[in-house]
């Protein structure tokens, strides 16, 4: 008897007008968008065979074979592609892009340009920066921005003019060098440590103080500035480990701890900065690789160019911070810069929020006198203007 008053119970609210007119409105919306599923399927398709046409690697070899066929895997690259256009447009590209624009074509309004351009930092060719000079009120400080989204190259480093000049206008040096070329990002990095040698040993020739250099990055450009940032460091890591034993590993695969190895050996007599501001970085590459298999774009983005099978961990920063926090009896301190601001969005689908509080985690842990996090709730990638 209470199995039927039961399933009577379920069938009265089952069959109730509201559920009725509920399924009616899905099968009309259905029937409704019937006819635009096919040219909708199509569009998506050819969104995502063109992207993989032009990012994937492997493409080269065989364009047919790394054509994605399953609908499930072709609807989660669209939509990351589709988030990922959303964080351009929501973040640093359309600031940069807009202040750019406006620069040249404003002519009324337009900032005293105070750059003296194209000076050589290093032996080579390309080994070029900008340095924006303060009119008045100079603090000292000296900002050097690392300017790209990629790993092995800074191609639209003039973009950022407009907002060197801004931050010079607060009274900062601002060094804008132009770094990289096809090359890998431990090229990329060898060019930055350059162009901050060049800053500290001719900071009292501009005026500016050389124990207040700071170094600034977003995107890529924030983790490479992290990974500069622990040259010092792991040098010293290194250096007392192999007197007790020769070949000691710091990193859990040896194939990291040996690319650690070489792209430590490659910044020689790295500089300790004053601070640290990091925009939006990607701070564990492990994980950002995992991030991205979920979202079906592992082959397509700039982090599977750069960055070879099993040396991702190489190129975790908050990795190497956590593995020399548990590896070392003592860590000076003073090895670490002495301020690091982390700055990121709570919407930002490219690179997790989650990047940014590790890093905040670990950085806390090891000791850095002082590490403050800004997160803004309702962007994807913050940028200068909004901070």
């Amino acid at each position: 008897q209470d199995s039927a008053i039961i399933l009577e119970y379920m069938a009265r609210k089952l069959w109730s007008w509201r559920t009725c007119a509920w399924y009616v409105g899905v099968l009309g919306a259905a029937l409704a968008l019937l006819p635009f599923a096919v040219p909708i399927t199509v569009l998506g398709y050819a969104v995502v065979w063109i992207y993989t046409w032009t990012h994937d690697p492997r493409a080269r070899k065989n364009f047919v074979k790394v054509l994605p066929v399953d609908p499930r895997r072709v609807f989660r690259c669209g939509q990351a592609l589709w988030a990922g256009m959303l964080d351009g447009l929501g973040g640093p590209t359309a600031a940069l892009v807009w202040a750019f624009v406006a620069a040249k074509l404003s002519r009324s309004t337009r900032a005293q340009d105070t750059a003296v351009r194209d000076i050589q930092y290093g032996p080579l060719a390309k080994h070029r920066l900008d340095l924006f000079v303060p009119l008045s009120t100079a603090t000292g400080a000296v900002v050097v921005i690392f300017p790209g989204y990629r790993w092995s190259r800074t191609k639209r480093a003039r973009m950022y003019r407009p907002m060197a000049q801004t931050l010079c206008g607060d009274g900062l040096f601002v060094v804008l060098p132009r770094v990289g070329s096809q090359g890998s990002p431990a090229d990329a990095l060898e060019d930055f440590h350059v162009a901050v040698q060049w800053v500290v040993a001719n900071a009292a020739n501009f005026g500016a103080d050389a124990a207040r250099v700071h170094v600034m990055g977003c995107g890529a450009g924030a983790h490479l500035c992290a990974m500069y940032s622990l040259a010092a460091p792991l040098r010293t890591w290194y250096a007392q480990a192999d007197r007790m034993a020769r070949g000691a590993q710091l990193l859990a695969s040896a194939e990291a701890d040996a690319a650690l190895r070489r792209m430590v050996k490659r910044i020689r007599h790295p500089q300790r900065v004053a601070g640290l501001v990091l925009v939006s970085g990607v701070y564990d590459v492990v994980a950002q690789r995992r991030y991205e298999t979920d979202r079906c774009i592992e082959h397509l983005t700039a982090a599977a160019r750069a960055f070879a099978t099993g040396e991702e961990e190489a190129w975790s920063p908050a990795l190497a911070v956590r593995a020399l926090r548990r590896r070392s009896a003592v860590l000076p301190p003073e090895l670490f810069p002495r301020s690091v601001l982390l700055i990121h969005g709570r919407l930002d689908s490219t690179f997790e929020l989650a990047q940014s509080q590790r890093m905040f985690r670990e950085l806390c842990a090891v000791g850095v006198p002082d590490v403050q996090m800004k997160i803004y709730a309702n962007l994807r990638r913050p940028w200068l203007s909004r901070c």
